[in-house]
């Protein structure tokens, strides 16, 4: 893959989580895109740690935060999940296409889809849904593209896509960076994981992706996906009283692909 990043489209980006955008650090500052966030990243109502950080990193970076940032807790979007209530959803779908209208974004970064949590799932599709619907009132296609959000081999299932471009950061770029990840708060066992199992200095290349068709992304999966293998996990060990199943996520997004197709 080589890198031929262009600089000049009007981006956005559209995550599920806060700290999402340490993964797209060196395109922030380059694309200095809208950036939308779905859930606060928070268990509780009143820590909102994570989400400040986000915005301060997009700021600093000259990107600019949404009007749906933090939209929602991640235990009632899971619970939303649970009684196939996908109301909400197309609530956020109908939201972010409003967005990228305003903002004319040419190009729109989800999340991958990867079969790892259902936030990012969702978050994917929502994504790609309301840039189907953001291009048909704009009059020009707004092209939509993936990243891994957590490395191909933890997520185990996923497809990546056909490779878009790269982006090889500079020793500066790289820098700023390490110092917005080491700052940021809660994620320190994320990056153990994931430092596991990158190599040394991967950080310095970020790599997007043409996601595979919405068709074949939302087939049923041939292997349990891992949510449903840490959600069994989780029950057995008490702390959940329920599990996620792929047939719970499949109902949302069915939904939400039978009400885009019924726009005119």
């Amino acid at each position: 893959m080589i890198e031929n990043y262009n600089p000049d489209r009007r981006s956005a980006a559209f995550v599920a989580h806060p700290g999402h955008e340490l993964r797209l650090h060196g395109w922030l500052s380059r694309a200095k895109p809208v950036c939308m966030i779905l859930t606060t990243g928070s268990r509780s109502g009143t820590d909102r740690k994570r989400l400040q950080a986000s915005a301060r990193i997009v700021e600093s970076a000259g990107g600019q935060c949404s009007r749906l940032f933090g939209a929602v807790l991640d235990r009632d979007l899971y619970g939303m999940i649970l009684a196939g209530d996908a109301t909400p959803f197309r609530k956020w779908t109908e939201k972010l296409a409003d967005i990228l209208v305003t903002s004319r974004t040419e190009q729109l970064v989800v999340d991958g889809w990867q079969l790892y949590s259902v936030s990012h799932d969702l978050t994917h599709i929502i994504g790609r849904l309301a840039a189907e619907r953001a291009s048909r009132a704009l009059g020009y296609k707004v092209e939509v593209l993936q990243y891994e959000v957590v490395p191909a081999l933890l997520a185990e299932c996923s497809d990546s896509g056909k490779p878009a471009f790269e982006l090889n950061l500079s020793d500066d770029e790289l820098k700023a960076k390490l110092a917005a990840i080491d700052s940021y708060p809660g994620i320190e066992f994320e990056l153990i994981e994931i430092r596991q199992i990158e190599e040394e200095g991967h950080a310095r290349t970020e790599r997007f992706f043409m996601p595979p068709p919405i068709a074949d992304v939302i087939r049923p999966p041939s292997t349990k996906p891992k949510y449903e293998s840490y959600g069994e996990a989780r029950l057995a060990d008490g702390i959940y009283q329920d599990v996620i199943r792929w047939h719970h996520v499949e109902r949302i997004i069915h939904h939400l692909v039978a009400s885009q197709r019924a726009i005119p």
